[in-house]
This record gives C-alpha cells, structure tokens and sequence, in this order.
C-alpha cells in the first residue's frame, strides 16, 4: 500500500509514494497490471533492488529521490530513445534549480553530471500489456544526500555542491514540473526543439571522447546527434552512429 497519495500535480499526472519497495520500476509494473493510466508516479523512500542501465545496481538508500512515471507516449516505440532526452532534459533542469546551473550538464545518452560527476540515473523500460503498446515507464533517480562510493563514472549529489541542505520531496516537486513542460512539448513540436536544447547542455560536444561497446572501444570526436539522438562519431573522417554505449571523456579515461 502507498504511503500517501499527492493531490497537487500538474494536470494528468498523480503521485503513489512508498516507504520501501524493491523498485519504483517493478511497482509501476504491478500497478499497470491493476490498471493503472499513464501519468501515475511511483516514488519511494528507498528500494531494496534498484537497477541502474544495463542491469547495474543503483544504490538506493533513504535521502536520494526514487521515482518513476507511467507514460503513454503516443508514438510508436521506435521513438522511444527521444524519450530518454526528453527525460535528461528534465533531469538537467531539475537538478539546476538547486545548484549552479551552468555546472550542470547532459551526458549521451541519459546522464546528467554536476561538474563531471554523475548525480542521477534514468532507466527506460517498455510495458507490454493489453492493448498498451505505447506505454513506458520511466525511472528516474537523483543523488541528493549521497552517492555510490566505488561507481563506474566519478559520481556527486546535490547537497554536495548546494548552499542549502536539500530534500527529496523539493526535488520531486520540481521534476515533474519540469517532467510536464518537455512531455507536453515533445509531443507537441517532435523531437527537434529536445534534441537543440539537449546539445546546447550537452557535455563533450566537439571534443575527443571514448565510446565503449560491448565487443570494442571507439576513438573520435563527437560531432552531433542524428535526427533520432543517435550519437554522431567522427573517427578520422569515418562517421559511425551510436545507438547504445558507454561514453568516457578523453580526459577522464577509466579502468575497465
């Protein structure tokens, strides 16, 4: 059962919140299997089994924000990688309105890093039910009070790098806010206005960076998304597109 529901949402949108579940992510599962409509969000004070991309573990404990929101995107799911830029975006703005804006940057694909350090995780997964074929749940984590001490990137959280002592209910507050505003635009404009305003606080741009694949490791200069947000490789004059991938910045190599 929710520990309490939240009345004062922008329109379409509601709030279950948890004490502790094992993620915001299986609750969102569960909910869609009792017939839940696109708009809830699932938020919980810690999860005993969050997921990071790619199957990692996302250390939740209590302070940090866990949530997710049940969406319809009202696309086809080929679009749905828009989607995690539609979402970082919102993340990025979040997460500037608690600390010094022009610090807070963009990662391909999904990541947000306040002064290169990694402080939120976003994992978008496909809900296949009945007749909801455009449905996704979106999980979004934000480092607030702590953050993992041995992760794969350098990693932060907001208290760290705010004036004031902050908690996960003001930022909650605040990410659906900006969570509304750049759905509603998305679906409205396309994904051209998402991608601009991603690359104009995107990290790297025009820079030298890794790309680590699963079978190799790619050399070259980030040059532009694609129409679609894939990543744009110049490797020596060879462009390859990225659809899915780690990326380090040449300056910050790590270890494998």
């Amino acid at each position: 059962m929710p520990e309490k529901e939240n009345s004062e949402m922008p329109d379409g949108f509601d709030h279950q919140a948890f004490l502790s579940i094992d993620s915001t992510n299986k609750e969102a599962v569960r909910q869609l299997e009792k017939g839940a409509k696109s708009g809830l969000w699932l938020t919980a004070t810690e999860q005993l089994l969050g997921r990071g991309r790619g199957g990692r573990e996302w250390v939740s404990k209590p302070g940090n924000l866990f949530s997710s929101l049940i969406f319809d995107t009202k696309k086809s799911l080929c679009h749905s990688a828009q989607l995690s830029f539609v979402t970082s975006l919102a993340v990025c703005e979040t997460v500037g309105a608690f600390v010094e804006a022009e610090n807070v940057k963009c990662k391909w694909p999904n990541d947000v890093l306040v002064n290169g350090n990694k402080i939120s995780g976003i994992l978008l997964e496909t809900y296949s039910g009945q007749n909801t074929e455009n449905l996704m749940i979106i999980g979004i984590g934000i480092n607030i009070e702590h953050h993992p001490e041995k992760p794969l990137y350098p990693t932060t959280h907001i208290n760290e790098n705010s004036r004031i002592n902050i908690n996960a209910e003001e930022v909650f507050n605040v990410l659906v806010e900006k969570m509304a505003y750049w759905l509603n635009n998305w679906q409205k404009n396309g994904f051209s206005i998402i991608r601009q305003e991603w690359l104009n606080k995107a990290k790297g741009k025009g820079e030298n960076i890794i790309v680590r694949l699963p079978n190799e490791e790619l050399n070259g200069r980030f040059v532009d998304l694609d129409a679609n947000g894939a990543l744009m490789l110049d490797m020596n004059g060879e462009m390859r597109l990225i659809h899915s991938g780690d990326v380090f910045f040449a300056d910050q190599r790590e270890e494998k």
